[in-house]
C-alpha cells in the first residue's frame, strides 16, 4: 500500500516544484517541528498552488494548520519572506515564446498532507481555518491513503514479451486504466531499485487475473515470458480456478497449442478487435469477477 507521503511526492509530478523545509514559529516566537513546503508551478495553466506535508510526529494539527495558514509567505504563495528568489521560464531556448513563473497566479488552493488518522470533524474544522483565511483547502490524510490506495490495487497483470510494447502492452494497459481498471505493467508499477523477480511475483500473487498477448515473440521467448507463463499457470491449478485471459496476437490455433495445449483449448480474444474494443471486454470480465 502506498504511504501517504510517496502520494505527497508523486502528486502534481508534472509540475515545476519548490521544496523547503519549513520551521513553523507561531506568534508567540516559539519554534516548532518543521514541515515539508511545496509550490507546484503549473505553466500550462498558468498558475501555482501549495501543498504541506506535516509528518506523524506533529500533535497540534490544528495549531500548526492555523499558523500556516497565518503567515504570510503562504498567502503569498512564495518559500521565503523575500519572495520568489529563482526566476523560471519555460519553453525553447531557440524560440521567442516562453512561459514565466513571474506571471504565475495564486489560486489560493492549499492540499494539506497530514500523516494522522483524522477523524471527519477535525478535517472539517482545518478546511474552514483555511477558508477563513480565504484558501481553498483539500485535507489528505491516512485514511485517505488507505482508500486512494485500495483503488488503485491492480486489478490484473499483463504478462507479455517486451518486444510488443508498442503495438499492443502499453495502449493496452492505458486505455484499461481510463476505464478505471488499473493493471500491473512494468512501465507503470516498477520503480528504479525494485527487484524484478520480486516485483513480478507479487504482481502475479496480487492480482485476479493475468492477460497474456500470446504473440510469436511470447510464443518464442524461454526467459521472463515463459516464467510468468509457468507462475500463472501454476496459480490457475492450485487455485483451480480461471486465471487467464489470453489475447492472440498474430498467431494461430497450431501456434498457441504447439505452446500449451490447455491454451489453446481457453476462450480468448483477437488484437484485430482493435485496443478501445479490446480493453472493453477485458475490463467487463475482470470487473464482473471482482464483485
Amino acid at each position: 500500500m502506498a504511504t501517504l507521503r510517496e502520494y505527497f511526492d508523486t502528486d502534481l509530478n508534472k509540475c515545476f516544484s519548490l521544496h523547503k523545509n519549513w520551521q513553523v514559529i507561531d506568534q508567540s516566537g516559539t519554534q516548532h517541528q518543521s514541515i515539508l513546503a511545496r509550490i507546484s508551478k503549473d505553466f500550462d495553466a498558468n498558475a501555482k498552488y501549495w501543498s504541506f506535508f506535516l509528518s506523524e510526529g506533529i500533535e497540534d494539527i490544528l495549531g500548526y494548520a492555523n499558523v500556516i495558514f497565518s503567515l504570510q509567505e503562504t498567502n503569498k504563495c512564495v518559500l521565503t519572506s523575500e519572495g520568489d528568489t529563482t526566476r523560471i521560464e519555460s519553453g525553447f531556448p531557440s524560440y521567442s515564446e516562453r512561459a514565466s513563473s513571474e506571471t504565475l497566479l495564486f489560486t489560493k488552493r492549499i492540499n494539506f498532507y497530514v500523516d494522522h488518522c483524522l477523524n471527519q470533524a477535525d478535517r472539517k474544522h482545518i478546511t474552514e481555518l483555511g477558508a477563513a483565511h480565504g484558501f481553498y483547502v483539500l485535507v489528505r490524510d491516512k485514511e485517505y491513503a488507505m482508500i486512494r490506495s485500495e483503488l488503485e490495487k491492480p486489478l490484473a497483470f499483463i504478462s507479455h514479451d517486451s518486444r510488443d510494447k508498442d503495438a499492443l502492452a502499453r495502449e493496452l494497459a492505458l486505455e484499461m486504466s481510463k476505464l478505471m481498471c488499473p493493471v500491473w505493467y512494468d512501465e507503470y508499477s516498477l520503480r528504479v531499485g525494485d527487484s524484478l523477480r520480486a516485483s513480478i511475483e507479487k504482481g502475479l500473487k496480487e492480482t485476479q487475473k493475468c492477460i497474456v498477448i500470446l504473440s510469436p515473440n511470447f510464443l518464442s521467448n524461454e526467459g521472463w515470458g515463459k516464467a510468468e507463463f509457468d507462475s500463472v499457470f501454476t496459480r490457475e491449478i492450485l487455485k483451480k480456478s480461471n486465471v487467464i485471459l489470453p489475447i492472440w496476437h498474430n498467431v494461430n490455433v497450431n501456434d498457441v497449442y504447439e505452446y500449451s495445449p490447455r491454451l489453446a483449448d481457453k476462450v480468448s480474444l483477437s488484437s484485430s478487435l482493435g485496443i478501445e474494443e479490446l480493453a472493453r471486454k477485458l475490463v467487463n470480465v475482470i470487473k464482473q469477477r471482482s464483485v
